[in-house]
């Protein structure tokens, strides 16, 4: 795989074309239909030797599988400070926090949609947040909007990292449980997670 990934260098751009990328607004089910020929592409390829167009099968394969795949996180953390790029975060080693902290965290959607504009494709996702109590019983805010994600790339991405920083919260001593949903505005779809933490005494 190492070699795969090596081979895939400029030279990659001047063989996009040989390579039919993903119509990726073309539904489910045809998406699906579209990852299985490309995985079937990419293995021939590679077995001939052709690795810079196996890697290129490949990659449309994954967008096409996200297509197919409803939203999901990969990960999902409290984390010391905001990252450095995707899966480059720093886990914070505790849950606890003073009432003068801001809580962060980081996440990382998959299986988001990408919405075609001529070479361009387009993601946007919304991050919404609640605070919990310890039980997950309660609702102790109303649920928000934390973050929008609007990504334009030339490439329709599979990775993305996302930093969400809370504002200061008014909260007691005690456990509770931060909720962060993330809606993919394309696909009507959402995930969520839920994160403990607790705010100590000052």
């Amino acid at each position: 795989m190492s070699r795969l990934f090596r081979a895939a260098s400029l030279t990659a751009l001047a063989a996009t074309l040989a390579v039919a990328a993903v119509p990726l607004s073309i539904g489910r089910a045809r998406a699906a239909e579209d990852a299985a020929a490309l995985i079937e592409q990419g293995k021939a390829e590679l077995a001939k030797g052709q690795t810079t167009r196996a890697y290129l099968a490949l990659s449309n394969a994954l967008a096409a599988l996200a297509a197919r795949t409803p939203l999901f996180l990969t990960a999902a953390a409290l984390v010391q400070g905001p990252s450095r790029g995707y899966g480059q975060y720093d886990k914070r080693p505790h849950d606890a926090y003073t009432r003068n902290e801001r809580i962060q965290a980081y996440i990382e959607p998959a299986g988001f949609d990408h919405a075609r504009e001529g070479e361009l494709y387009r993601i946007e996702l919304a991050c919404d947040y609640a605070i919990l109590t310890g039980d997950g019983k309660k609702t102790l805010t109303a649920d928000r909007t934390l973050k929008e994600v609007n990504v334009t790339s030339r490439q329709a991405n599979t990775e993305l990292g996302v930093d969400l920083m809370l504002p200061y919260l008014d909260l007691k001593p005690g456990s509770y449980i931060l909720e962060v949903v993330v809606r993919d505005l394309l696909a009507k779809d959402s995930a969520k997670v839920r994160l403990p933490f607790r705010i100590l005494r000052n």
